[in-house]
């Protein structure tokens, strides 16, 4: 079976590779090591070396569309047999000469410092975290998204939902997103946490239906408080808290207080689920 792509159609199928890689590496936006696959988190690694090099593809097909001889590294050779063709620096200084269109400026040092981190992937080591490749990535596809427009008059388009839906992902991380404490969460909402939890923890105790006044319980004391206090309690129950550096449901992390409402806080006078114990009536100072 015979495979023959051009420039733009080898650029598209790239991308394509990449959301598969991408929505592997993602495992629904945690980025928490002891909460993800490492067999999954390298794919991360593939996904970014994918995407530059759609990019670069389609910095290629912008200089064939204006002459086909740009592509290549010596335009002046006649003999194009095993003839090496432009790096992607290279094809960036040559879009931004010969083409009227241009690219904005913080772009190009972008792709430029992304394409030497994909020569180190590729031709070195990789020594980088998941929550930092997320949004370099996510910024990559974007500028993919704006050149295409900007050379090609058109959108790039996905007849798949599937490769739709993970576009719609990648899009909104970039404008929207962040990763706090290993999870991908609104920006606003990040903000609107950490001030929570900064409050939260000025409130050290807790008031009981009987008056009594008694600490409450930081995330990661939970097995040490309930082994403690109550002997006939199975601990393994409570393993799971200092397990984890970061709450599932509040995003407290080790040291901190549980928010208001969380499902994993232990009330600290029955170490039962505080939300439907009923021993407590309010939080103090």
């Amino acid at each position: 079976m015979k495979i023959e792509l051009n420039l733009l159609e080898n650029s598209y199928d790239f991308i394509i590779n990449s959301f598969e890689l991408y929505s592997t590496a993602l495992e629904y936006g945690i980025h928490d090591p002891k909460r993800s696959r490492v067999d999954n988190k390298v794919k991360w690694k593939l996904a970014f070396i994918t995407m530059v090099q759609a990019i670069e593809l389609l910095l290629k097909e912008v200089l064939f569309r204006i002459h086909p001889n740009l592509i290549y590294l010596n335009i002046d050779s006649y003999n194009k047999i095993n003839f090496k063709t432009v790096s992607f620096q290279q094809a960036i200084n040559r879009v931004l000469n010969f083409s009227e269109k241009p690219i904005d400026q913080e772009d190009v040092i972008f792709l430029i410092n992304c394409a030497k981190l994909r020569n180190e992937f590729i031709h070195y080591k990789v020594k980088i975290q998941s929550e930092q490749i997320s949004p370099k990535y996510s910024a990559l596809y974007n500028i993919y998204k704006k050149l295409y427009k900007e050379f090609f008059q058109e959108e790039i388009t996905f007849t798949q939902q599937k490769y739709q839906h993970i576009e719609g992902n990648i899009l909104q991380f970039n404008e929207n997103m962040t990763i706090y404490r290993g999870f991908e969460i609104n920006k606003n909402e990040a903000k609107l946490i950490q001030e929570e939890l900064e409050e939260n923890n000025k409130y050290k105790f807790y008031i009981t239906k009987d008056g009594k006044k008694i600490p409450r319980i930081k995330f990661g004391d939970e097995l040490n408080y309930v082994s403690n206090k109550f002997k006939e309690i199975e601990s393994e129950n409570f393993a799971m808290y200092e397990h984890y550096d970061v709450c599932d449901e509040c995003l407290a992390k080790h040291g901190d207080y549980h928010l208001d409402g969380c499902d994993l806080e232990i009330c600290p006078a029955c170490s039962k689920q505080l939300i439907t114990c009923g021993c407590i009536v309010k939080k103090v100072k």
